[in-house]
């Protein structure tokens, strides 16, 4: 399985609306830093984000992917929205 799918898997806890997963890992190939994991996007619409800032968003998508934190990704930029913050 793919770090792309196993991602998609453990973030299905979140109830996700919409859900997209861009793997730039090509982008970043021999970068200073990078100990081998992937470099990741993440948009990610869920209700589970209501009432919550920023950083609590971002708290549970990382609660998520656990531990791929330190061994398959390198690198995770999120975008998390509501439902009525995509919608609107």
């Amino acid at each position: 399985m793919s770090t792309e799918d196993i991602l998609r898997e453990r973030l299905q806890s979140l109830n996700p609306d919409t859900l997209e997963i861009i793997d730039e890992s090509h982008l970043h190939a021999g970068h200073a830093g990078n100990t081998g994991g992937g470099h990741f996007n993440i948009f990610i619409v869920s209700e589970q984000f209501s009432g919550l800032l920023p950083l609590k968003r971002h708290r549970l998508v990382f609660d998520a992917v656990g531990d791929l934190m330190q061994q398959k990704i390198h690198a995770l930029s999120i975008k998390a929205k509501t439902p009525a913050e995509f919608n609107g």
